[in-house]
């Protein structure tokens, strides 16, 4: 360039130049790699599932993980439909001898029609254990079913005097009881295993949880018992409304992401019919196509997923628009719409593929995350987003190269029509001004702004709160508040006791010290039901003693503790197989803790660790599980996932536009602005007590992104004015002029299309978007307020000089020049 060496973008820009006319020309080889494309993302796409499971987070290798697994070996599933009922009509609630009826037959139903229902526990079948002289009798609460009213409310009686009933089948003043569903799988089951109808095949309705959770719901909605008033709940039902919130928000959400970027670009953005369906175009090929690899790679549709079709159609349109001002700009002057569609690529060409590299690297550096569903979740976005730029390099081209050259009549026309809104113009003739008669004014109100983030992102806390992810009118969330509001909490800890040998688990001294492991544990907070074999031995005890509350305790002998044992088993009784393992040498201790942040559970797990330090189980080890555990390893890969995958990021981009511009001081001063909109909004979630959860640990990776895409754009501009006109002040008024108006365009569309957040029926989504919005906003802010004073202060550069006027012209018309 006139003495001054080319950089990596104008290369690139060349080479885009000659690779657009290359397209246009042959258009027919292009067309058919699109129809390609689109055929196999057709084809894989049917392929795609859904899951939101715990298995789509974690990969196997992680210890937590094997441990649940270890767990559910030994210990069957712990997930579980809970429906929580009331009787509303009746003055006796659940113990209402009609309804205790329809409870029987409701039981059965769900037992012999829900898939994987491995057990069904009501008050209509319940396992009770009745003293019969010197022996006991372990069989059905209802085993000789009342024959009058009466009769069943002295029953009730019995009920409400059983601890172990208490809080699970029926609440402390017996106004309202619950069915449990016990499953035969998890969400960590493989694919194979979660499929009900094999014929059917892997569909979202044929799948475990959503094929279980719908039996469910078609059972109660039956005209038999439209006399009762359920409240469903458990991990079944919620998982299973989580995956529907999931599809409706990726199936809808694209659908009205798709309507404001239409209406926004026929808005800010005058094109034409055809410069409006290319974009579109692009966005929708790029996603079918993103959609065929997931279903090649089997990589599911997981919450991640919900913010793929709208970042895809952002980054789109975005990458459009910098096109289709610089092709309309080059038409106006042209009047031919080949020459005019190669000249747009050739100026913008280099700016977009460092903006689509910089993007698709900041979601690959999250592949280092332990997040397995996070990983995926990058791969196929980076994807995403190099398939835009692939098809607006070319098939946006051959959609703006087609058609009749303009007439110079039609030439006036659009001069005068211009391409931009007003009003973006305008605002950006404001920051012109403001530039350049306020620029250290500027420059200290930026870095005032970084230090007041920084201080802020020191407040920010990492949690994962799986139910406040939920709107409040979601039936999942008010249901399971309401169900812990009157039972109790769903989330399992489990405390695997091992005693390395068969029949370890009868030791008098060990049950003692389980049992006061277990009653610590009820003295914890958020901890509102506990389980174990010491439940079992005290209910043997005291039905052997008359059914005498006194004895309601562990005995102390071992011969009578084995011999509890032995006649529990002979007399039918079942439920020991669920907290120890058949050669007595392992036993679990279950917690069922109230649904909170996941800091408080793993307080509790402090706690109890403490606990354990300082009064161990004799001859035993214990291994802690369960499903709350696995939230706290999540909120722990939060944690590094942000550490390790911002400091990548902001190191790798740096990296990277020191390389592209051939100089590391631009590149290094170009990412100062972009730190601000993630500083910005990490500041604002520490200020505000907003929660660093899996999905807003997003928020920097796309932020940074989309602040770099603008950025490459203005930078690249303002380099080149430079070279063309020696001096910064006016570079910079001229690269504004030229950059600006489209970067206040694409803001104003991304922010458009982000706000269909606001449209989730998920709670983390809406707030993930609002969030995303403030960080596109501080990015245009310290774009065009802040990145040009800078350049001005530090003129990275070089130093001013007086240009050449055939410099200046060849400097213009460069990219005009064709091979001969």
């Amino acid at each position: 360039m006139s003495g001054k060496s080319r950089s990596f973008v104008d290369l690139v820009d060349r080479f885009f130049y000659h690779f657009a006319g290359w397209a246009v020309a042959n258009r027919l080889i292009v067309l058919l790699v699109c129809f390609a494309l689109l055929g196999a993302g057709l084809y894989f796409s049917g392929k795609v599932r859904s899951d939101n499971s715990m298995a789509a987070y974690f990969n196997k290798n992680d210890s937590i993980y094997k441990d649940y697994l270890d767990y559910l070996d030994e210990f069957y599933s712990d997930e579980v439909a809970y429906i929580l009922y009331r009787i509303p009509d009746s003055e006796h609630g659940p113990f209402d001898y009609q309804a205790m009826q329809q409870l029987a037959s409701l039981t059965e139903a769900l037992e012999n029609e829900v898939p994987f229902a491995r057990n069904v526990t009501s008050l209509s079948n319940v396992e009770f254990i009745r003293a019969d002289g010197d022996s006991i009798l372990v069989d059905e609460l209802m085993i000789d079913f009342p024959e009058t009213q009466q009769e069943l409310l002295a029953l009730r009686e019995l009920v409400l005097d059983k601890p172990a009933y208490i809080g699970n089948l029926i609440n402390q003043d017996g106004s309202y009881a619950a069915i449990v569903v016990e499953l035969s799988i998890t969400s960590l089951s493989p694919q194979e295993e979660i499929i009900h109808d094999p014929e059917i095949g892997p569909t979202r309705d044929n799948t475990y949880p959503r094929v279980t959770a719908n039996k469910i719901s078609e059972i109660l909605n039956r005209e038999e018992y439209k006399n009762f008033e359920f409240f469903t709940s458990g991990d079944v039902m919620v998982n299973s409304e989580y995956n529907k919130a999931v599809e409706r928000d990726s199936s809808y959400g694209t659908l009205i992401t798709l309507a404001l970027l239409a209406v926004m670009s026929l808005l800010l953005f005058r094109v034409s019919i055809m410069g409006l369906l290319g974009p579109l175009i692009v966005v929708l090929l790029s996603l079918e196509v993103v959609m065929g690899l997931m279903g090649l790679m089997d990589w599911p549709i997981s919450l991640f997923f919900g913010i793929v079709p709208t970042f895809i159609c952002a980054v789109g349109v975005a990458q459009s628009v910098h096109i289709l001002i610089e092709y309309q700009r080059a038409y106006s002057q042209l009047g031919n719409r080949k020459e005019a569609a190669q000249l747009a690529i050739g100026k913008v060409g280099g700016a977009c593929l460092m903006a689509a590299l910089t993007t698709a690297f900041g979601f690959l550096v999250m592949t280092t995350t332990e997040l397995k569903a996070l990983q995926e979740m990058a791969m196929y976005s980076a994807a995403g987003v190099m398939f835009t730029l692939l098809f607006s390099i070319t098939l946006l081209v051959i959609c703006l190269a087609g058609g009749k050259d303009a007439s110079q009549a039609d030439q006036q026309k659009i001069k005068k029509g211009k391409e931009i809104s007003p009003l973006a113009r305008r605002f950006v003739e404001w920051c012109i001004r403001a530039n350049l008669n306020h620029g250290k004014k500027l420059i200290i109100a930026g870095f005032v702004v970084l230090a007041t983030s920084i201080i802020g992102t020191t407040l920010v806390r990492t949690e994962i709160y799986f139910i406040k992810e939920f709107k409040e009118h979601m039936a999942a969330r008010q249901n399971l508040e309401h169900v812990e509001s009157v039972m109790g909490g769903f989330l399992s800890l489990a405390y695997i006791i091992d005693t390395g040998e068969a029949d370890g688990v009868k030791n008098p001294e060990l049950l003692k010290a389980i049992e006061a492991l277990q009653d610590y544990a009820g003295t914890l907070d958020y901890v509102q039901k506990t389980f174990s074999i010491v439940d079992i031995q005290k209910d043997l005890n005291r039905s052997f003693h008359g059914d005498d509350k006194a004895w309601y305790k562990l005995p102390e002998d071992q011969n009578l503790l084995a011999q509890y044992f032995l006649v529990y088993e002979i007399s039918g009784g079942e439920e020991l197989e669920d907290f120890v393992t058949r050669d007595f040498s392992r036993t679990v201790l279950e917690l069922r803790v109230k649904m909170t942040q996941s800091s408080n559970v793993k307080a509790i797990s402090e706690n109890i660790k403490n606990y354990l330090s300082e009064n161990p189980l004799p001859g035993a080890t214990v291994t802690e599980s369960g499903i709350g555990m696995m939230w706290v390893r999540l909120a722990r890969y939060v944690i590094e996932s942000q550490m390790m995958g911002y400091s990548l990021i902001f190191i790798g981009i740096a990296l990277f536009l020191c390389v592209a511009f051939g100089s590391i001081r631009v590149g290094l001063l170009t990412m100062i602005p972009n730190i601000a909109p993630v500083l910005a909004v990490l500041g604002v979630m520490g200020y505000l007590g907003i929660y660093l959860d899996h999905l807003k640990m997003l928020l920097g990776t796309i932020a940074i992104s989309i602040a770099v895409d603008d950025s490459i754009h203005l930078v690249t501009r303002f380099r080149r004015r430079f070279l063309q006109l020696g001096n910064y002040r006016n570079a910079m008024e001229a690269s504004l002029r030229d950059v600006g108006p489209a970067l206040v365009v694409t803001t104003m569309i991304l922010l458009g299309a982000f706000s269909c957040y606001l449209f989730s029926s998920m709670q983390v989504i809406t707030d993930f978007g609002l969030l995303l919005c403030l960080a596109i906003f501080a990015a245009l802010i310290a774009d065009l307020l802040f990145m040009p004073a800078l350049i001005m202060l530090c003129k990275p550069f070089g130093n001013e000089f007086e240009p050449d006027v055939d410099t200046a012209i060849e400097e213009e018309n460069s990219l005009l020049e064709k091979t001969a």
